[in-house]
Parts: C-alpha cells; sequence; structure tokens
C-alpha cells in the first residue's frame, strides 16, 4: 500500500461519550459507515457482532481499544460504577486508499501496551482535532502511530474467493454509483447475459447489483451527514444521484432503520 494512498482520509472525528451506569446502543440494522477505535477509559462494554445476543460478546474494560470495522452491525451494552466514557477515533478512506471493508476485518478488542502514553494521545486528539494546522498534524501523527500499532494484531474473516468478473463489476458500481446504472450495462461489462450475471452477482456478494449500489450511496451519504451536519438532505441526495429527496430518505431508512435526520443524532457513540 502506497503511503500517499494511506494519508488519504475522507472522514475523521474525534469524541468522548459518556454515561452513568447502564446503557445500550443498538446498531443492529444500522450499519458503521466508518471505522471507529474507541479507547475505554471508564466502565464495561458487551459487543454482540450482528446483534446476536446469544453469542460470546467481545468484552472490554479500560484500557482496552474496541476496534469496530465499516459496515458493522452489532448490539453494545455497556455497565458503569458508576460512569461509563470512552474516547473514539471516528475514520474512514477515500475509495481505493487506506483499508476498507474490503480488508474483512471482525469486531474485536486490541490492548496496547502504556495505557497512560495511549490515554494522552487520545486526548490531545480530542482536544486539538479541529485546531490550528500544525496541532492538526500532530493529530494526524498520533491516529496513524495508533492506527499502525493496531494493524498488524487484527483479526480478518475468513477469505472468500469472489469471480473476477464479478470483481470487476463491483469496481465499476463503486466508481459510478452516483451514475444511472443498469442490471444489461453491467452485464455487458461483465461478458455474460443479463440474466446469467444477476443470477451470480446476488450468489456472490449476497445483494443484488442495485442493492450493492444502494448500499454504497448510503455509506456515502452517511459520511456526508456526519461531516458536516449542516448540509441539508436534499443537497445530500442530489450529490450522490437521487431521482428525489423523497426516495432518498425511503432508500436510507430501509437499509439503516433510521431517517437520514435521525441517524445524523445517534451515530456517532459506540
Amino acid at each position: 500500500m502506497q503511503i500517499t494512498k494511506m494519508s488519504s482520509l475522507s472522514f475523521f472525528k474525534v469524541a468522548k461519550y459518556s454515561f452513568r451506569r447502564t446503557g445500550e446502543v443498538n446498531y443492529a440494522n444500522c450499519p458503521r459507515p466508518h471505522f471507529c477505535m474507541g479507547l475505554i477509559l471508564e466502565g464495561e462494554g458487551f459487543f454482540y457482532p450482528e446483534g446476536n445476543l446469544k453469542k460470546q460478546p467481545v468484552h472490554v474494560v479500560p484500557g482496552d481499544i474496541i476496534f469496530v470495522p465499516i459496515t458493522s452491525r452489532y448490539v453494545s451494552k455497556w455497565n458503569g460504577n458508576p460512569t461509563v466514557s470512552y474516547i473514539s477515533m471516528h475514520f474512514s478512506f477515500t475509495s481505493g486508499c487506506g483499508i476498507s471493508e474490503h480488508n474483512r476485518f471482525v469486531l474485536q478488542k486490541v490492548t496496547l501496551p502504556d495505557f497512560d502514553t495511549l490515554k494522552e494521545k487520545y486526548f490531545y486528539a480530542l482536544e486539538h482535532y479541529n485546531g490550528t494546522e500544525s496541532e492538526s498534524m500532530q493529530v494526524l501523527s498520533m491516529f496513524y502511530s495508533i492506527l499502525g500499532a493496531l494493524l498488524p494484531k487484527l483479526n480478518h474473516k475468513s477469505e472468500k474467493r469472489i469471480d473476477q468478473r464479478i470483481e470487476k463489476a463491483m469496481e465499476y458500481i463503486q466508481l459510478s454509483a452516483e451514475q444511472e446504472l443498469s442490471v444489461p450495462e453491467l452485464a455487458t461489462l461483465s461478458d455474460m447475459s443479463a440474466s446469467h450475471f444477476y443470477a451470480l452477482f446476488k450468489k456472490e456478494v449476497g445483494t443484488t447489483p442495485i442493492e450493492y449500489k444502494q448500499n454504497i450511496l448510503i455509506n456515502r451519504a452517511i459520511r456526508l451527514l456526519l461531516s458536516d451536519t449542516t448540509t441539508p438532505i436534499e443537497e445530500i441526495s442530489e450529490s450522490l444521484g437521487f431521482s428525489s429527496s423523497t426516495y432518498f430518505r425511503r432508500v436510507f431508512k430501509h437499509i439503516t432503520g433510521k431517517s437520514p435526520r435521525e441517524y445524523r443524532k445517534t451515530v456517532s457513540m459506540l
């Protein structure tokens, strides 16, 4: 991976979250639009991937970093004695750069050495990520040093080989998602009949080509919603090529379980 690609952040935010006693955050039907690296300061958390409360959760305590991959779905439950608090770095890279959902990371915890130094980096990032150019560079330096220390420790889902023709179509959809795309057009690109392409795409990817495109667009919409909370919903809808803001809202709620406005208010927490 080239250094210039790894520096192509499309979204970055640092925030601290605190609440007393107990709490629950439900993203079982709401895929995360970015990666999260959350440093636990107080209390303990239990993360249930895919929202399956019957499976063994990922248990985090002070000093742990919870790593949440982009597109993750889960439920987190928190206990404080009396307070839960954590600082989270939320981030994503531009398409084709850095790490992405194609790395197939799993939701997991990582414990790095020297908690005091790690905490200092997180607090500095929290206080200065919207600061001067010099402070912002320091924040980025700290972010990359933490991410660089995490990457070798991260586990991946088992590799699934996808038909190269379907991979080619997926890459094309990612690059052209804001444009009008049709199954016959994608099938021609993949040297298949429309019916064969549609069936193979759904088998390999788990969604239809149009659903895949919609998921890409909604993830981009979420990043826009969070990066500038003043941007009107209608403007975001238009920039992503939706035929109307009404259709955009309907697709958004179908995929995330929330309206764009609701998502904007609630999505940042772990």
